[in-house]
């Protein structure tokens, strides 16, 4: 009985030494960049600040997915070009949003170093950490990019944050509409 508590015992030291050095390990940044690497370290971040995950929309992904197709086939990284903003390809996709943002990145090789410069970035850290957003659309392309004279492949990411407008707004909104037809204003 004596030597299976210290059997015991040395396997609990081990186990406790093996803990500690992993959470002293510095974070690896090594995962590949796709829509649930994405996900998974944008909601490490809204927990890590107590904020709720967001939810994956299949509207919002389709948004995300089509603009970074666009930015690739077309050649450019920006949030308005074209005569196209954002907001386009988010209601061209059918989601009806209250509120709406997006992040874009390329050039990035792991998707914890991705979600870091934004996180080190203003005004993408406040799409991450935005109470208002409920879901994200993620879209990752991968394709040439053609810049100063020199191509290269590079992941697109598309990332559209929303929250859905409730329902009885539309039928407000709808009603107002008919009114104002009616006296014709």
């Amino acid at each position: 009985m004596k030597n299976k508590n210290k059997q015991f015992n040395y396997t609990l030291f081990a186990l406790a030494a093996g803990a500690i050095i992993l959470i002293s390990a510095p974070k690896a940044f090594a995962s590949e960049i796709t829509p649930e690497n994405v996900l998974l370290d944008i909601n490490k971040e809204r927990i890590y600040y107590g904020l709720q995950p967001l939810k994956l929309d299949p509207d919002l992904d389709f948004a995300a997915k089509q603009k970074s197709e666009d930015m690739i086939e077309r050649n450019y990284f920006e949030h308005y070009a074209y005569g196209l903003s954002p907001w386009d390809f988010i209601r061209n996709s059918g989601y009806n949003y209250l509120y709406a943002g997006e992040n874009l990145a390329m050039n990035f090789s792991t998707s914890e170093g991705m979600v870091d410069a934004w996180m080190n970035s203003d005004s993408h850290r406040r799409n991450i950490l935005d109470e208002d957003f409920e879901e994200v659309g993620i879209g990752v392309v991968k394709g040439t990019y053609v810049s100063a004279g020199q191509s290269h492949e590079t992941y697109m990411v598309t990332n559209m944050f929303g929250r859905k407008k409730p329902a009885i707004v539309d039928l407000f909104n709808n009603f107002v509409k008919s009114v104002t037809g009616i006296f014709g204003r």
